[in-house]
């Protein structure tokens, strides 16, 4: 059963309605659907929502952030799993497929002391993806809608490695204070990105300096032994072709078996809407590593690499990456590289151009939240 409410917040029970949810064969069922104060409705999914891949597909290419890791070829194989504890938040405006305004998914932590939004694990982009069509009172109604009574959810909402200067950051820190809610903006770190091209003398310390030779005497040690290839996969039927090989290099180690079982259907769907790069090494023929990098609206992100497990002391992976840096300059479609939270660093980052501020915010999406907002802030480790 679904509950509409025509206001959220500390309201009696007198003010609910209720109607039976229109169970549609192929559809997923809300847990809670809500009806808010602009007359849109708030919706809350355990189950993957596959009947709103279109609409979902469209608000990527309206929000206010761009972020490939919050689109259904990650998000929908992820709630599909048997085990996941991953739930989808969405806001519409209407009964169109152009309605969807918000999407926001995330998980229970900490023994239900708070809602920490990500993507899919740790490793990925985390900002949630907002309409550019009044971001500010779209964001004002989600936050009041994940703190109704009714929806059950932890007064304190955590957005995980955000870009400091990024859209989502602001606009969210804009509402809370506008709320008066209690906001922290916590874990300030920097990491850099590929924008332009690189830098020729980067300001490396002398261990790094050290540690870069080191990795080209092994370069040269593995040219000697064979042939050297390096390859990139740019369009549907030759990603298709380098996963193949990329499943038997994964085959090895089992946390790289699992890594890639789980990543096989949303590079399957990204690859089909020609959102997919792979970059690979090849020794005498044979993959020896390779990164997966999704990339839309010009955007490109380093989201997993693999190494042949008898190469990892060759640092191939530094290689390859360096030569990911290279060819990306060149590349008219793609505007700017970054490594996503979980992968990396790779000295090779450091021939980037670019350095940008990430942080983690915490809103208290209920009034009177100070004190635990402020010791989940010292508790929390990112």
């Amino acid at each position: 059963m679904s509950i509409i409410r025509k206001d959220l917040g500390q309201r009696p029970p007198a003010r609910l309605k209720s109607k039976l949810s229109v169970v549609q064969p192929g559809k997923a069922v809300p847990d809670i659907r809500l009806e808010v104060r602009s007359g849109g409705e708030f919706s809350l999914y355990s189950q993957a929502p596959d009947h709103m891949e279109t609409a979902m597909e469209r608000l990527a290419d309206t929000a206010i952030e761009n972020n490939i890791f919050q689109t259904p070829a990650f998000l929908l194989p992820a709630l599909g799993e048997r085990h996941s504890l991953l739930r989808v938040a969405l806001m519409e405006d209407g009964a169109s497929d152009d309605s969807l305004t918000a999407l926001m998914t995330f998980s229970v932590r900490g023994n239900g002391s708070h809602l920490l939004a990500h993507a899919i694990g740790d490793i990925g982009y985390h900002a949630p993806l907002v309409s550019r069509h009044r971001p500010m009172a779209t964001l004002d109604q989600l936050f009041e809608a994940l703190a109704g009574a009714l929806v059950n959810l932890p007064g304190i909402a955590v957005f995980p490695h955000l870009l400091a200067d990024g859209a989502f950051m602001r606009f969210a820190r804009a509402v809370a204070a506008a709320r008066g809610l209690a906001f922290r903006v916590t874990h300030a770190r920097r990491r850099r990105a590929l924008s332009g091209p690189i830098d020729p003398n980067p300001a490396l310390t002398s261990a790094e300096r050290e540690a870069w030779q080191a990795n080209l005497s092994k370069w040269e040690a593995l040219k000697a032994r064979g042939r050297i290839g390096y390859h990139v996969a740019r369009n549907p039927s030759e990603t298709a072709l380098m996963l193949e090989e990329l499943a038997a290099l994964a085959t090895t180690v089992a946390e790289d078996r699992s890594r890639f079982s789980a990543l096989l259907p949303t590079a399957r769907k990204l690859t089909r809407n020609d959102q997919l790069r792979i970059h690979a090494l090849y020794l005498d023929g044979e993959m020896i590593a390779a990164a997966i990098q999704p990339v839309t609206g010009g955007e490109a992100w380093i989201w997993q690499v693999f190494v042949r497990p008898d190469m990892e002391k060759e640092a191939v992976d530094e290689q390859l990456i360096m030569r990911l840096t290279e060819w990306n300059t060149r590349d008219a479609n793609i505007a700017v590289t970054r490594a996503a939270p979980g992968v990396g660093p790779y000295l090779a980052e450091r021939f980037w151009p670019v350095e940008e501020g990430y942080a983690t915010l915490m809103v208290a999406i209920r009034p009177g939240m100070e004190r635990a907002i402020d010791a989940l802030a010292r508790d929390r480790r990112d």
